[in-house]
């Protein structure tokens, strides 16, 4: 029985036997266009896969996050080019697992997550395309926001008007857990620190209320619990995070 998996493992494993730099190089590539181009490995285990291999070889990374930078373009008008957002409503993709990004592209394109912008874009957008900007954003630097008078227009008035303090203790009680001490994330998870807080805030709401554009998340239960204070409370305080 064919095992695309077993045989992306493989394959990798033979991989890190190669001394020659260069034939590392040139067989990471070979795998990255063979899953890409094969129907049965392009799926979401077979993509992460894909990453965990570039990411474990410097050269290769460095290829794929210039690749991705080509393509940045296409998300820049809204996310900047650097993956910072240019909206308080719209999420930073700098520093992101690239791992929740891959998945991301995927609910988008299969219309698990709706989204007008996005669906069209995932919908279009190769695999292989999805591989190499999830790298290049992750790679990026998040900048944090900062509470001062000259930016309280960007930074909007669930930012300036909240208690990161209580913001803080709700974190710590409720989302610590999984997203990590300082909301990095890790694998799957998304990274929370330095979200713009209005769309911290509105994505919270969607998952309390039980949007349609959030179904079957276990976020659901979690937001159910906080009241719309406590959810700008947590929003306030992990847009200041690092």
């Amino acid at each position: 029985m064919f095992r695309p998996q077993n045989t992306f493992l493989n394959t990798v494993l033979r991989l890190q036997v190669i001394t020659s730099k260069k034939l590392i190089i040139i067989s990471l590539l070979a795998l990255f266009y063979s899953i890409i181009s094969n129907p049965v490995l392009a799926d979401v285990t077979s993509q992460h896969q894909l990453i965990d291999a570039i990411e474990s070889n410097p050269k290769s990374l460095d290829a794929a996050v210039r690749r991705g930078k080509d393509r940045a373009s296409l998300c820049s008008h809204c996310h900047g080019i650097d993956g910072n957002s240019k909206r308080n409503y719209i999420p930073n993709l700098a520093a992101q697992n690239p791992k929740y990004l891959i998945n991301q592209f995927d609910q988008f394109a299969t219309g698990k997550r709706k989204n007008y912008v996005m669906t069209q874009l995932a919908e279009t957008i190769s695999h292989e395309d999805r591989a190499y900007l999830a790298i290049y954003f992750s790679q990026q630097e998040a900048k944090s926001f900062t509470l001062n008078p000259d930016n309280e227009k960007r930074l909007g008035k669930i930012l300036t008007q909240a208690s990161t303090e209580t913001g803080k203790a709700g974190f710590q009680a409720k989302c610590q857990m999984c997203h990590g001490n300082e909301a990095q994330g890790w694998q799957q998870l998304p990274r929370l620190a330095g979200q713009p807080a209005s769309y911290l805030s509105k994505t919270l709401l969607k998952f309390k209320k039980q949007h349609r554009d959030r179904p079957n998340s276990p976020m659901v239960s979690i937001a159910a619990e906080l009241s719309e204070k406590e959810i700008n409370d947590i929003s306030a305080y992990l847009s200041l995070l690092e």
